[in-house]
């Protein structure tokens, strides 16, 4: 049986792979009307974001080549949990098989599934991402340097910023999401911040994460930590899905009910 990843280079090793891929398989899911397609249409906007900053001389990051990596491993183990949903294998980890059957529901908003797609994918396989990316070019000792990935890990921030207005557009248009195209025609800077006081919420955490994660004592002492990470992002997903956003009376309520909910759970 066929399947969307199929050809595909599920092993993106930079974020110029991670670009690519992205971009094929969302038009693979929207020529089918896949409702899978609104996280990977989205995610795909941040990712060329962040590709274009690291292909610049004098770009934001201090370590585009870390970044870059970060980027490839990070849409890696996207494709992973895909691969594992084409197969109708069970997910390794309960935020992501909340966002699968969020995107497998007729009731389900396009931007809800964004929003569960990113929050599986920040609360969760961010925080083991970076922890890998820093182990891999051996950074997790030293001070100076992690001061500087950090750096570069809140200057994603300002591209998920400048991202949402295309994201809003693409939501809208392409996925015909209701909620988008009214927060996209009447309040923009409104969904703005609604968006950026989740994401940097989380990522804040995923920082806070990943030295718990460089500090930790022992194989035991960074299982806990994984139960952690996976139990929480789990309850925010929980959260994100919960069937009161789909009915609430309009839009405006329906992505406050989302902020209000989830942000006392990152």
């Amino acid at each position: 049986m066929s399947s969307c990843i199929d050809g595909l280079n599920v092993h993106p090793r930079s974020v110029h792979d991670a670009a690519v891929v992205l971009d094929t398989l969302t038009e693979r899911l929207l020529r089918v009307d896949d409702p899978r397609a609104a996280f990977t249409d989205v995610y795909g906007v941040v990712t060329r974001a962040v590709a274009a900053q690291v292909e610049r001389p004098g770009g934001m990051f201090l370590e585009p080549a870390w970044i870059s990596r970060l980027a490839g491993r990070f849409c890696e183990r996207y494709l992973a949990t895909l691969g594992a949903c084409e197969r109708g294998a069970a997910q390794d980890c309960g935020a992501w098989r909340i966002a699968y059957a969020s995107a497998s529901s007729r009731f389900a908003l396009p931007v809800q599934n964004a929003l569960l797609g990113f929050s599986a994918h920040i609360n969760y396989d961010l925080v083991f991402g970076i922890h890998a990316t820093i182990v891999e070019f051996g950074h997790g000792g030293d001070a100076r340097m992690l001061a500087r990935l950090k750096h570069d890990h809140d200057a994603v921030n300002m591209l998920l910023r400048r991202s949402i207005p295309e994201a809003l557009a693409r939501l809208s248009a392409r996925h015909r999401c209701g909620v988008s195209s009214f927060f996209r025609e009447t309040a923009p800077e409104t969904a703005s911040w609604f968006a950026m006081e989740l994401l940097s919420r989380w990522r804040e955490r995923v920082w806070a994460d990943v030295l718990s994660l460089l500090a930790a004592r022992g194989s035991s002492e960074r299982e806990a930590l994984a139960r952690g990470v996976e139990q929480r992002s789990a309850r925010i997903g929980q959260l994100l899905a919960l069937p009161a956003i789909h009915v609430a009376s309009s839009p405006a309520r329906r992505l406050a009910s989302v902020v209000s909910s989830v942000s006392s759970a990152a």
